[in-house]
């Protein structure tokens, strides 16, 4: 009797431990830093066995203050992303955010908390905007023009997807998207210029190809100079020019399976003897 008493403790004590829902796990690369004034869009990738209730960014601008919540809204494929407005980070030469998700069945995974410098708080912001969307070449809406072995279509920025129409085999991926962030600034004398970073998914793929890449790019140039910029992508420059104040540009290139994409500043016209820049990028890689 006592032996069977055991065996049912010890049953009962194994269903328990099995039931315990497995944590969500966050991918996420806080970007370096952010320009007073701009938003700043943040994206995590979110992987759950179980379905994810919600995904929240905690943002604090000193160490004692209280962090603000903002909920990240779901983008399909287990990623996630929000807007976070400039007047969270007003005033701060940087501040202090963490995320953290949470499934149906109650499991919680939190990062660590990451800092991100405000560039240009003393600044005066509004300046010139260019283009919410980026075009290869001058063409005609809906158009297309080939990109080395690619082709890249022009995509409107804002909120949409930018494939809408189109028949259902051109929806993207399921759960095939990988998601990388990158940011770069400077605020000195002599910048070392061409200067690129690279974004690259070759040790991610798992054996699967790429489809198509999204590339949007963030660049303020912070002090009125003329600076120049430039993305590459599948041996051929996807997004370039030139702004005296800030843009905000999209690409897609579909058809190429280059799994680096570099970002970079050609050229930057010193102001008072300083060269300053401020850049973000998020890209995104549809996968099967």
């Amino acid at each position: 009797m006592k032996k069977l008493s055991y065996t049912l403790l010890f049953l009962s004590a194994l269903s328990a431990f099995a039931q315990v829902p497995k944590s969500p796990v966050i991918a996420h690369e806080a970007p370096a830093s952010v320009v007073a004034g701009q938003p700043l869009r943040i994206v995590a990738r979110v992987s759950s066995e179980d379905p994810v209730k919600e995904v929240n960014l905690y943002l604090a601008q000193s160490g004692g203050a209280a962090p603000a919540k903002l909920p990240l809204q779901s983008a399909g494929a287990g990623v996630y992303s929000a807007q976070v407005p400039s007047a969270q980070f007003v005033g701060v030469e940087n501040f202090r955010y963490y995320l953290d998700a949470r499934t149906v069945p109650g499991a919680v995974t939190e990062t660590n908390w990451m800092t991100v410098q405000v560039i240009g708080k003393n600044t005066t912001t509004g300046s010139s905007k260019e283009s919410s969307w980026k075009r290869p070449v001058l063409i005609g809406v809906g158009a297309v023009v080939a990109v080395g072995a690619g082709v890249a279509i022009a995509g409107s920025g804002g909120g949409g997807d930018g494939d809408g129409g189109g028949s259902g085999g051109d929806s993207d991926p399921a759960d095939n998207v990988l998601v990388r962030t990158a940011s770069d600034q400077a605020n000195e004398n002599s910048v070392l210029l061409p200067r690129y970073q690279i974004v690259d998914v070759a040790g991610d793929l798992a054996g699967r190809s790429i489809t198509r890449v999204r590339i949007q790019l963030e660049f303020n140039d912070l002090d009125g100079g003329l600076d120049e910029y430039e993305v590459k992508y599948n041996g051929a420059t996807v997004i370039s020019g030139s702004t005296g104040g800030s843009i905000s540009k999209q690409v897609d290139v579909v058809g190429a399976a280059d799994t680096q994409v570099v970002i970079g500043v050609v050229n930057s016209e010193a102001v008072d003897g300083t060269q300053t820049f401020s850049w973000n990028a998020t890209v995104t890689f549809f996968v099967e």
